[in-house]
């Protein structure tokens, strides 16, 4: 899957592009011809520490110099289009960017009033988008007090307060306990729902197999993997996945004479259960015969689907 691309499956339209990018921090090469389209909806950017994903959100927003290539946000250039792409891009960084002193309300409207809203709008907009992401009360208490899953959520509150079309979250998730994820990624998939587009960057494959509908995978700067989640976890229509338990020898017999009938993947036994990846692009039930036949039970039968964690691994180890 080395340099794979998917995106052509999606037809849909990009609002990000970049081509052949290179960015350069002294000797090291932090993205090497780096090239994406990314198209509307909640799209992922994933890859292992280092890989680039936060230098190109930089790149994107302006904040880092790219040395050759091309980049484009809704067709804009963040070289010469810094103050029109400000207005249409939220940003929220993985580091925090508060200040200690202020309240989560002055924080949110300050930053409302940076990307060019007056202060007439900033502080009701200020309240709703701290009601929003959950910040009750606790708006009105300096974020120096702030629980790490406030703070995520005063910054997810920043990055939408001026209402931009394009948003940019930094491991969003980062230090929050499962249910604060979960409320998280409700809050992103209820944005999106308001034909936002939003780019994720996050090393928490689980909670991105849940809300994004496109990948992008990185790995030494370079993009080696892109497409919508259906394709790349997709293993193809006819894989199945049967797990059988019994005797081990009548189990192996099973699997030898599944051998015979069918292309089989693979073959992995624990604690008594046998679970056989293979190819069948018939009905089940001859299948289901054969294990009778040998005296083993069937607990399962299903497409064989990767995880994003397994596509994820692959991917970089293809690609390496």
């Amino acid at each position: 899957m080395g340099d794979q691309d998917l995106s052509k499956e999606s037809g849909a339209e990009h609002t990000i592009t970049a081509r052949d990018v290179v960015v350069r921090f002294g000797s090291i090469v932090a993205l090497d011809n780096f090239s994406i389209q990314v198209p509307k909806g909640i799209v992922g950017l994933l890859g292992p520490n280092g890989a680039g994903k936060s230098t190109f959100i930089k790149t994107v927003l302006g904040l880092v110099s790219f040395e050759s290539g091309e980049v484009r946000i809704s067709g804009m250039d963040p070289r010469t289009d810094v103050m029109a792409i400000r207005d249409r891009v939220g940003y929220m960084p993985e580091h925090d960017c508060l200040v200690d002193t202020m309240t989560g309300l002055e924080l949110v409207t300050y930053f409302g009033r940076l990307s060019g809203m007056t202060k007439e709008d900033s502080i009701p907009r200020s309240h709703e988008v701290l009601d929003f992401v959950g910040l009750g009360e606790e708006r009105y208490r300096p974020t120096s007090t702030y629980s790490t899953g406030m703070k995520q959520r005063v910054k997810l509150a920043q990055a939408i307060v001026h209402d931009p079309e394009i948003l940019f979250l930094d491991e969003p998730t980062n230090g929050m306990d499962p249910l604060g994820r979960e409320e998280m990624l409700e809050l992103i998939s209820r944005i999106a729902a308001s034909n936002k587009s939003i780019l994720v960057s996050s090393h928490i494959l689980q909670d991105m197999e849940k809300v994004c509908q496109h990948v992008v995978i990185i790995n030494n700067g370079r993009a080696i993997t892109q497409g919508p989640m259906s394709a790349l976890l997709d293993q193809g229509r006819d894989r199945k996945r049967i797990q059988v338990r019994g005797d081990h020898q009548a189990l192996l017999r099973f699997a030898e004479q599944l051998g015979r009938s069918y292309q089989v993947i693979s073959v992995s036994e624990e604690f008594g259960q046998m679970t056989i990846v293979l190819v069948n692009s018939g009905p089940s039930a001859a299948l289901l015969e054969l294990a009778k036949a040998h005296g083993v039970q069937v607990r399962s039968y299903v497409p064989d689907k990767l995880t994003l964690e397994g596509a994820f691994i692959r991917s970089v180890k293809e690609g390496a």
